[in-house]
């Protein structure tokens, strides 16, 4: 499945007009150039999961609602056709959305990590709490400068203000299912 750059762009710009900032405004909170939103909200370019993580802190809104329909259901179905891929600015660490959380409190992902990789560098802290089960392979969770060493079918929960990172020590791609509440 392709990024969805126009969808995205578009919710992007109904949110920043909806709080009444210029493109200005949050290209300076987010640190990137003014030209960069104008290009994500128009879908000329596909951002990396970090720009959108700053625009999303800037908007105050889940990171994941950028991918998200504006419904309000009690159950909802993502197909796997259906589900989003989010490159980190990390070449080999994907985050898959496999549930909608537009209004919900808790977001559903899978992790993939190549081998050797690290999730995020520097660290990330937010809001909220995370748990998450590894399926293949092995992560090492680094939390608060402590080391956490998960192999399949091992799992760990933690609150998300502590800064944290996921980082590949097995010689095969990892994968983890992960579920946060309030997510980035």
């Amino acid at each position: 499945m392709e990024f969805p750059k126009e969808e995205v762009g578009k919710r992007i710009r109904h949110l920043r007009k909806s709080q009444g900032f210029t493109a200005d405004d949050i290209a300076k909170k987010a640190g990137v150039s003014q030209s960069m939103i104008s290009q994500i909200e128009r879908g000329q370019v596909s951002p990396s999961l970090e720009t959108l993580w700053k625009m999303s802190h800037c908007l105050k809104v889940p990171v994941f609602s950028f991918f998200e329909a504006n419904n309000q259901q009690d159950v909802t179905v993502t197909r796997k056709n259906e589900q989003v891929e989010l490159k980190r600015i990390r070449p080999n660490a994907t985050y898959q959305v496999l549930s909608p959380s537009f209004g919900k409190q808790i977001s559903l992902f899978k992790l993939s990590l190549a081998p050797g990789e690290v999730s995020d560098n520097p660290l990330v802290f937010h809001t909220g709490e995370e748990c998450g089960v590894v399926l293949i392979g092995s992560i090492q969770v680094e939390i608060d400068n402590k080391f956490y060493d998960l192999d399949e079918g091992d799992s760990i929960y933690f609150d998300s203000h502590l800064s944290h990172r996921f980082v590949n020590k097995s010689p095969q791609t990892s994968i983890a299912i992960w579920a946060m509440t309030d997510p980035m």
